[in-house]
């Protein structure tokens, strides 16, 4: 009885002070100041052994389980470690999964039923972790980060949550079906927890941490030309500070001192798409629907005057050969000899074949000739093939490449 108006007076201590105690949980790092205001506080919570200190000049620190209670209830903590705590539940409950199977083993009732209830709630805790880790992305979405002012300081921290939430992923892809199957053998009670709550739960965590990390990542992008941007105006800011005066003017402006990357323009092509589903673009898609189906008219019959002699065709007349074309052949010959495996393991670059046959044909031509060619096999004949690019980046425009050679050779593991 004692026990119970113990523990009903630390409620009602809890229910009294519990402003001043969040206020030092989430704001005065579990800290609450030895001050006069707070007199009251301090012995009730001294009363109860709740806070602690080793100086008498320091301030009282809430202790460990008071602590962990505010945690629980606030999600804050929670929430930031969920990932790690979702490791160290699992063990848990794989330790659990084991002393369960034993106790199935020797029929031992009583402990079979503490561990059932032990291992719900330890799922159930799993469960949770695993909801909480993935809601806590969308926090960083909808403030954009934008409690952080340093535009450098918003990227390093978008680029940690990012790297947070791959490890998530790596977590939540480490759940396999087969191994939860496994792991609830012919259990009915394990097979309804592993392979029915478990999974969706995962399911949808997994849906939700994609697009966060979707979304963070675009984030990540509009940030970074945010930056070029900025360091770009404060360079033009830079100048006009350091060069009182200065007015730029075209007339200034030597194209032989800018460097050849700002002095060359990557082709613009605009194209127009109409929309079928607006209904204002309606008279133009059917304007041009006409003029592409114009069916030109029939020109009048003119009768042929009489003194015309007709025309006669020679069904059965001579046909002239087509002269094969030697390039054609050479690659054909190429082909069959890598399809049919005559190389062995040997590799061959199409530049020796181009060398070998004497055709004076540019290298690029030839190179593109053989490529068609390969991609026009059937793919029971493509997959004989292995095609090895050397290729460099271009050094204007990053995203293309040039391709120097090919090595050819055939493909044993097909």
């Amino acid at each position: 009885m004692a026990r119970a108006q113990d523990a009903h007076s630390t409620l009602r201590a809890l229910a009294k002070y519990g402003e001043a105690i969040l206020e030092a949980h989430l704001r005065n790092g579990n800290r609450i100041p030895d001050s006069d205001d707070n007199l009251g506080l301090i012995e009730t919570l001294e009363h109860h052994r709740l806070v602690w200190r080793i100086g008498e000049s320091e301030d009282l620190q809430l202790k460990k389980v008071l602590v962990q209670f505010l945690d629980h209830i606030t999600e804050s903590e929670r929430r930031r470690y969920a990932s790690a705590q979702v490791h160290i539940l699992w063990q848990q409950l794989s330790e659990l999964f084991l002393e369960y199977k034993e106790a199935k083993k020797r029929s031992a009732l009583s402990d079979i039923d503490r561990l059932e209830g032990e291992i719900k709630e330890c799922l159930a805790d799993v469960i949770e972790d695993i909801r909480n880790a993935t809601e806590a992305f969308a926090t960083y979405i909808n403030t954009g980060f934008a409690y952080i002012t340093d535009l450098n300081l918003r990227i390093r921290e978008n680029e940690r949550v990012i790297e947070r939430a791959g490890r998530l992923i790596t977590l939540f892809e480490s759940f396999r079906i087969r191994e939860l199957a496994e792991q609830a053998g012919s259990d009915a009670f394990l097979k309804r927890l592993l392979l029915r709550h478990l999974p969706a739960t995962l399911e949808s965590s997994q849906k939700n941490l994609s697009y966060a990390l979707n979304q963070l990542r675009k984030m990540l992008v509009r940030m970074r030309e945010d930056q070029r941007l900025s360091r770009m105006v404060g360079a033009f800011e830079a100048h006009f500070v350091n060069h009182p005066g200065f007015e730029p003017s075209i007339d200034h402006l030597d194209l032989r001192q800018i460097p050849e990357f700002l002095n060359t323009v990557a082709p613009f092509q605009i194209r127009g798409f109409g929309d079928i589903y607006d209904s204002a673009d309606d008279l133009e898609l059917i304007e041009l629907a006409a003029k592409a189906r114009t069916v030109p008219a029939e020109p009048e019959s003119v009768e042929a005057p009489d003194n015309v002699a007709g025309v006669s065709f020679d069904v059965a007349g001579e046909t002239e050969a087509e002269e094969n074309d030697p390039v054609e052949e050479a690659i054909e010959e190429l082909i069959q000899l890598l399809v049919d495996g005559d190389l062995g393991d040997r590799t061959i670059l199409a530049s020796e074949a181009l060398a070998s046959t004497g055709l004076e044909i540019d290298k690029a031509d030839w190179l593109q000739a053989v490529v068609s060619e390969i991609e026009s096999l059937p793919d029971d004949d493509q997959k004989q093939i292995e095609v090895i690019y050397h290729q460099i980046p271009h050094r204007i425009y990053a995203d293309n490449v040039m391709v120097s050679d090919l090595t050819l050779r055939h493909n044993h593991a097909s």
